[in-house]
């Protein structure tokens, strides 16, 4: 059975793990070296989570985390990969390869549409590859694309 619990700041190594499992390969492509996560753009994702702004949901099956969503703010000279303006906050999202295709990164989306919906935040943005399935997700989620990449493009959900 899956749970969803609020984040805290002691998942802060899970996060790592997920940022990781939120870099896209295609099928058949080579992931990207675990030493990726010491880059500053990619460590801006989960290095000191529980700062002021930070909110997360972890997927827990039997009590072990599989999956997790957060968002984190960013500024101008600390830009993430949807990194929209100051004000929005980016949303990442990634569940364990095993756990995939069961409902959960949907539920976690869900999970934080309705947490971000209760606050007065005007929007959310994620950066997504263009050739990734779960853009799917986004868009029968009412994200939008605002700004396309070579590989990706960032998508805006209105949430007001």
């Amino acid at each position: 059975m899956i749970t969803i619990r609020h984040g805290a700041p002691a998942d802060e190594f899970f996060l790592k793990e997920m940022t990781y499992q939120a870099i896209y390969s295609p099928k058949g492509g080579g992931f990207l070296p675990r030493k990726v996560l010491e880059e500053a753009a990619i460590r801006r994702y989960y290095a000191d989570f529980g700062r002021e702004g930070d909110e997360a949901f972890v997927a827990l099956s039997d009590g072990e985390a599989v999956g997790a969503v957060w968002i984190r703010f960013a500024t101008t000279a600390q830009k993430g990969y949807g990194f929209v303006r100051a004000d929005v906050p980016e949303l990442t999202i990634a569940v364990l390869p095993t756990f995939r295709g069961r409902g959960i990164g949907k539920s976690l989306l869900e999970r934080m549409l309705i947490h971000l919906r209760a606050t007065d935040l005007e929007a959310v943005a994620l950066s997504v590859s263009r050739s990734n399935p779960a853009r799917k997700l986004y868009e029968c989620h009412g994200f939008k694309k605002l700004k396309k990449q070579k590989n990706s493009c960032t998508m805006l959900l209105e949430l007001t």
